[in-house]
């Protein structure tokens, strides 16, 4: 006997896409004949990985083989990742000494400042549990049947096995899309290619990005592994300058293990997709070491953070320091002191943050539920006739408010309107992918808290549509400012 399976295991894998296995055998001669999938997965903990398997069986169609459709199995597994993780590779003993949102890098542990974090968070045990972004599986194919009639099918362990190992982080599928995902403009192996993400306005030579002086980012790329091997993105490296042009200060840090990052083509592990924290107050919080990290932080260049009109983000490699990526030019703007200025993160369809700033006109509307009860203005268990005018009116004052209706219950939310101004093709992209995200945060300082987007359609530019759009989006807060009473 001899199982085949036709599996893109040789790629990376989106959550969503198409995700088909098609099995075969040579098989014959038996009863009930079945193809079995068991596919395994880890969750970090405190120390050790905790392993979960799911298994399902499968028959055989008219043609003799049988189809796996994973893409529902695959999007429960894994998720959008909102926390970063302590390390890159390894579950540790050591808990975070500051539990931050993923938008925060560096996240601090053992009084290091990690720029970096893998794509599954570690001590994910129990109530906190959480699968994050990224997720290596395994897959094993076995043949079930019964060698009688009236036999019970079991699973054969020996002789036609195979066994798949799949890397697959959370992301959206496209239509144009088949089976096998075409990742190499992301794998970080020239000076053309790409971040996961902050990719929409390219000018022929770098990716243009605005971002505040205050404001968090973050941006994620594909790491090197088993399946990535030609990639060296060996270290992050930032150009700060000024308004002529002319460079302030150089800041890099490596993709190491003490950075919350590294290699590791040998071992299947989530640090094949890494996220790092590249705005100005992100890159504040670095620790200068020489080693690890080097050169000058923001608020230290000639002129201090204020002097910086824009900054460049890049990886490079260890044997020449020249780019592996394309390079990333981050534009600091003042924005209007008329409008509020909200800054949302979303996932776009890797998986990765994506970020955009409204700062036009936003409205915030408190709507209030009640619910009442009927009280009396007497005593009902005594009766009206035990009463004298007299009593009444002690007991009731004229000149006090009798409350026919009592409150039981008060149920707050506030819901809020965010209006964009007339916006380039690129910031429309930006809308259309803020509203297909399953994870929309409103970052406030250091919080994120989480939106959900109640517009469920937006006008979309066509090709030949030289007009400007502007949108209207309605938030409600997923978790409530003020809490039911």
């Amino acid at each position: 006997m001899a199982l085949t399976v036709l599996i893109n295991d040789s790629n990376f894998n989106i959550s969503t896409g198409q995700n088909i296995a098609y099995v075969t055998t040579n098989t014959t001669g038996v009863y009930k004949f079945r193809f079995l999938m068991e596919l395994t997965y880890k969750i970090q903990g405190i120390t050790t990985p905790v392993t979960k398997e799911i298994s399902f069986t499968q028959q055989q169609n008219q043609d003799g083989q049988a189809v796996f459709n994973l893409s529902e199995i695959y999007k429960s597994i894994v998720t959008p990742q909102i926390t970063p993780s302590l390390d890159s590779d390894a579950p540790t003993t050591t808990t975070a000494s500051q539990k931050g949102n993923i938008h925060t890098l560096p996240n601090i542990s053992g009084g290091v400042a990690k720029p970096f974090s893998a794509g599954l968070p570690e001590n994910s045990t129990g109530y906190e549990a959480f699968k994050g972004v990224a997720n290596v599986m395994t897959l094993k194919f076995f043949e079930m049947y019964a060698t009688t009639p009236n036999g019970t099918p079991i699973k054969q362990s020996t002789g036609g096995t195979q066994e798949k190992t799949m890397y697959m982080f959370w992301g959206r599928g496209q239509e144009d899309e088949g089976v096998v995902v075409d990742f190499v403009p992301y794998q970080l192996d020239g000076s053309t290619k790409q971040f996961l993400s902050s990719n929409y306005n390219f000018d022929g030579t770098n990716y243009n990005v605005n971002i505040g002086k205050n404001e968090y980012h973050t941006m994620s790329f594909l790491n090197r592994c088993a399946i990535n091997t030609t990639a060296e993105p060996y270290e992050i490296s930032i150009n700060f300058r000024n308004s002529s042009d002319a460079t302030l200060g150089n800041l890099t840090f490596l993709n190491n293990a003490t950075n919350g990052g590294t290699f590791n083509v040998a071992t299947d592990d989530e640090s094949f997709y890494q996220f790092v924290g590249v705005g100005l107050d992100n890159l504040q919080k670095l620790t200068v070491d020489g080693v690890n990290v080097d050169g000058t932080l923001p608020d230290s260049v000639a002129g201090g953070r204020n002097a910086i009109a824009k900054y460049k983000v890049f990886a490079t490699q260890q044997s020449t320091a020249a780019p592996m990526s394309d390079i990333y030019m981050f534009n600091v703007v003042s924005y209007c002191s008329n409008y509020d200025q909200s800054r949302l993160a979303y996932m776009n369809r890797f998986g990765a943050w994506d970020y955009i700033t409204l700062n036009k006109e936003r409205t915030d509307e408190l709507k209030v539920k009640k619910e009442y009860i009927t009280k009396p203005i007497i005593n009902q268990a005594t009766g009206l006739s035990s009463y004298s005018v007299a009593q009444i009116n002690t007991a009731y004052p004229l000149d006090v408010a009798k409350q026919g209706m009592m409150t039981t219950s008060v149920a707050p939310q506030i819901k809020t309107k965010m209006f964009t101004d007339y916006l380039p093709e690129d910031k429309i992209e930006q809308i259309k992918d803020l509203m297909m995200s399953p994870q929309i945060h409103l970052l406030d300082g250091e919080n994120a808290k989480a939106l959900i987007l109640e517009n469920s359609s937006m006008k979309l530019k066509r090709e030949k549509n030289r007009g400007l759009f502007k949108y209207e989006l309605n938030f409600s807060f997923a978790n409530p400012k003020f809490r039911t009473t």
